[in-house]
C-alpha cells in the first residue's frame, strides 16, 4: 500500500462522511437517524485510523530510505578500502598502503574513525611520514644513519 492509495481512501471515506451526515439533516425516523449516527461513528473511525496509517507509512518510508542510505555509504568505503592492504613498513610502521597505482599510505587511526588521509612525507632522517587528519607521525622509510634519541 502506498501513500496514493492510502491518500484516496482517505478522500473517499471523507465524501461518505459527508453523505451521511447530509442524511442526518433530514428529518427521519428514530431508528433510521440512529443506524445514521452509528455508520458516521465508524466512518470517522475508519478516517482516524487510515490518517494514522499515512502517518506509519510516512515514518517507515524516511527510515527505510536512512537505512539504505547508511547501507550505501558503508558499501562505497568498503569498496574504497578494497584498493588498500594493511602493512608493516620498511620503518616499522603499520599503515594501510594503496595497492595499485602510485604508491602511498593512509593513516590507520584515521581509518578506523572512516576517515582516509594520505600520509605525507616529512623528508627527514628518520624516515617520518606525517597524518594531516590526526597529526600522528609514522617511520615509513628505514631510517638513514642513526636515529636521534627521543626525549620525552
Amino acid at each position: 500500500m502506498d501513500i496514493g492509495t492510502i491518500t484516496a481512501t482517505y478522500n473517499g471515506l471523507k465524501k461518505v462522511k459527508d453523505i451521511i451526515k447530509g442524511l442526518a439533516d433530514l428529518k427521519l425516523e428514530t431508528t433510521t437517524m440512529a443506524r445514521i449516527n452509528m455508520a458516521e461513528k465508524e466512518v470517522a473511525e475508519a478516517l482516524d485510523s487510515i490518517f494514522q496509517l499515512r502517518e506509519e507509512l510516512f515514518r517507515l518510508q524516511s527510515e527505510n530510505n536512512d537505512l539504505r542510505q547508511s547501507i550505501k555509504e558503508r558499501d562505497d568505503w568498503d569498496k574504497r578500502l578494497e584498493d588498500y592492504e594493511l602493512v608493516e613498513t620498511d620503518g616499522g610502521a603499520i599503515v594501510y598502503q594503496s595497492k595499485s597505482g602510485l604508491k602511498h599510505f593512509l593513516c590507520p587511526g584515521c581509518i578506523e574513525k572512516k576517515e582516509a588521509h594520505i600520509l605525507q612525507d616529512c623528508r627527514d632522517t628518520a624516515g617520518g611520514f606525517h597524518c594531516p587528519g590526526c597529526h600522528y607521525s609514522f617511520n615509513i622509510k628505514r631510517p638513514m644513519g642513526p636515529i636521534p634519541p627521543v626525549f620525552r
